[in-house]
């Protein structure tokens, strides 16, 4: 969504956003950021009622909360302009045809015209029948001309409004599928990528699936707070997307969850580019203000799985978490594979 509130109107809508934020236990990123500012610019109905309803309650926001809440409200709001900018384009087409029916008819009746004129000139005629003829048919052909003029200029009109939706629906689709803090697919535009992928191939088989967890996240955000929990998360997001190529996709699929779907992929592929995420993200360390040092250590439990002969997402999601839970069970900050895929 454009937000066009100029800068006086938005610096007020931060000031009572982030006085609202600031009562609330959940990080104060740009996802939270998000419900806040829609509901204090009056953008967002649906979640004002909701917003409301929790304050009046009592009800504190999680870090759970906002990500639901922002995928029911905000970008489940983004997926229903991209379905109305497809029920745009249909008509376009439906109307473009339609005009194109009318201009064929049109053609089709004035070539009549013309043969009957062919016809009646062809035959002995006296001087008032042929000039008669002859006004005729500059009148069928002006006709013909105006038919053509109208239907290109409609034809015009549709090209340019289908460009204008197609650069709608490309932004709309984009930041629908987009997680905002991370610039990673989210948990819609993972499952998509996913979709999209099996119907490229026919199944899913021989795609390998990351899933991966950071380790005592919250621990981190409650020593050292949100914000630098939040450059924990971009830092985690930046490792994932330098290490993945091609047809890889990295996604943020929940608070501190992140997934990444590698096809044509072995289990011991997986696994060593798992291994070389969690080196990376080890060896890193995010700065706390100036002269305070770093927060030390980041460690993340992978959990890997490799999609068999008619497996589906939701399967290979499961034995991948399976893997992600005995890692985190056993220890964590190491890589573990689903008991299925093990050699």
């Amino acid at each position: 969504m454009r937000y066009r509130e100029d800068r006086q109107q938005s610096a007020e809508i931060l000031r009572l956003a982030v006085a609202a934020m600031g009562k609330q236990p959940a990080a104060a990123n740009p996802t939270h950021y998000a419900l806040w500012y829609e509901h204090c610019a009056g953008l967002n109905p649906g979640l004002s009622r909701v917003l409301e309803a929790r304050l009046a309650a009592g009800s504190a926001l999680t870090d759970e909360d906002v990500w639901q809440l922002h995928g029911e409200h905000i970008a489940a709001r983004e997926h229903r302009q991209y379905e109305n900018v497809r029920a745009d384009l249909h008509r376009i087409l439906k109307d473009t045809a339609d005009e194109t029916r009318k201009a064929e008819d049109q053609s089709s009746r004035i070539d009549e015209a013309l043969a009957n004129h062919q016809e009646r000139l062809s035959s002995p005629a006296d001087p008032a029948a042929v000039q008669q003829t002859v006004v005729d048919l500059l009148s069928d052909t002006g006709r013909m001309r105006s038919v053509a003029a109208e239907l290109s200029a409609r034809l015009q009109a549709s090209t340019e409004e289908v460009n204008s939706l197609t650069q709608s629906l490309q932004r709309a689709q984009s930041e629908a599928l987009r997680d905002p803090l991370t610039d990673l697919r989210n948990r819609r535009g993972f499952e998509q990528s996913a979709a999209d992928l099996q119907m490229q191939r026919g199944n899913l088989e021989h795609i390998a699936l990351l899933m991966i967890d950071i380790d005592h996240f919250k621990a981190v955000n409650d020593t050292h707070g949100h914000v630098l929990g939040d450059k924990v998360l971009r830092a985690v997001a930046h490792v994932l997307k330098s290490n993945i190529k091609g047809r890889d996709v990295a996604a943020r699929v929940g608070g501190e969850e992140f997934a990444v779907l590698l096809p044509d992929t072995s289990v011991a592929g997986a696994v060593s580019l798992a291994r070389q995420i969690c080196a990376l993200v080890s060896h890193g360390r995010i700065k706390r203000a100036a002269g305070e040092g770093t927060i030390g250590q980041v460690t993340l439990s992978i959990g890997v799985a490799v999609a068999g002969a008619g497996e589906s997402l939701e399967t290979l999601m499961e034995r991948a978490d399976g893997a992600l839970y005995e890692a985190k069970r056993t220890g964590r900050a190491r890589v573990n594979v689903a008991e299925g895929d093990r050699s």
